[in-house]
C-alpha cells in the first residue's frame, strides 16, 4: 500500500509540473516557427561559406545530412577537397569525425559546437517571451546554452537566433526568406550570417534535397 500511495504521489506531481510547463508558454508565443530546413522532408543541405577569422579569410561548402530523427551529419569542405571537419550533432552533443589541426583546441572546438547547435538542434524547454522595441522574444535553454529567437511582431519565422553560453555568446541573423513546397506555408531563409566574436560567418543556401 505504501509503495502504491508513493507512486501515485509521483505521477500526480510530474502531471502537475507539465501542466504548469504547458501554460506558461503565452499563447501569443506558441504560433511562432524555428528555422529547420528538414521540416518538408529534406534529407541534405549545402551551403557556400565565407568566413571572415581574426587571422584571414575561409572559404567553402557545409553539407549537412539528416540521418536521423535529431541527428545531422556536418561535412565542412574547402577548396580542393580539402576536409576541415566532419562530425555528428545529435541531442546529447557534438561528435567529432575529424576537425583539421590548427581547430583541434577546446576553444575552437567549444566555438565550433556553439554554431553547429544554435544551427541544428533544438533549442530546449521554454523560459521566457516577452515584447521588446516592435520584436517579439522567445527565450529557450537546453544543456548547453540558452536560446533567444527574435521575431518582427507578427512574424511567423526568426530574424535572428542568440546563443548565450557559459563564456561566450553568438547569433545568427536570417535574411531572404522565400517560400518553400508546394503549400506555400513553409519559409526558408537563403542567407545566414552568423557572429561569434570577431569572426563572421556568411552562409548561402545552395541545395536542399
Amino acid at each position: 500500500m505504501r509503495k502504491q500511495i508513493i507512486l501515485l504521489l509521483s505521477l500526480g506531481l510530474l502531471g502537475a509540473c507539465a501542466s504548469v510547463g504547458v501554460k506558461q508558454i503565452p499563447a501569443a508565443a506558441r504560433g511562432h516557427k524555428r528555422v529547420d530546413y528538414f521540416s518538408a522532408g529534406q534529407e541534405r543541405v549545402a551551403f557556400k561559406v565565407v568566413a571572415q577569422l581574426e587571422d584571414g579569410y575561409l572559404s567553402g561548402v557545409l553539407r549537412i545530412k539528416k540521418i536521423g530523427a535529431q541527428d545531422y551529419d556536418v561535412l565542412l569542405m574547402g577548396d580542393g577537397a580539402y576536409k576541415y571537419l566532419e562530425a555528428v550533432v545529435s541531442p546529447s552533443g557534438v561528435a567529432y569525425k575529424y576537425i583539421f589541426k590548427d581547430a583541434d583546441t577546446s576553444l575552437a572546438r567549444g566555438r565550433v559546437n556553439q554554431f553547429l547547435r544554435l544551427l541544428l538542434a533544438d533549442p530546449g524547454s521554454f523560459v521566457s517571451y516577452r515584447v521588446k522595441d516592435g520584436m517579439e522574444e522567445i527565450t529557450y535553454k537546453n544543456q548547453d546554452a540558452k536560446t533567444r529567437l527574435v521575431y518582427p511582431q507578427g512574424a511567423s519565422f526568426p530574424s535572428q537566433a542568440v546563443s548565450s553560453a557559459l563564456l561566450n555568446s553568438a547569433e545568427i541573423n536570417y535574411e531572404q526568406y522565400t517560400p518553400y513546397g508546394t503549400e506555400g506555408n513553409l519559409e526558408i531563409p537563403h542567407l545566414l550570417i552568423y557572429r561569434d566574436g570577431n569572426i563572421t560567418l556568411d552562409l548561402e543556401l545552395i541545395s536542399m534535397k
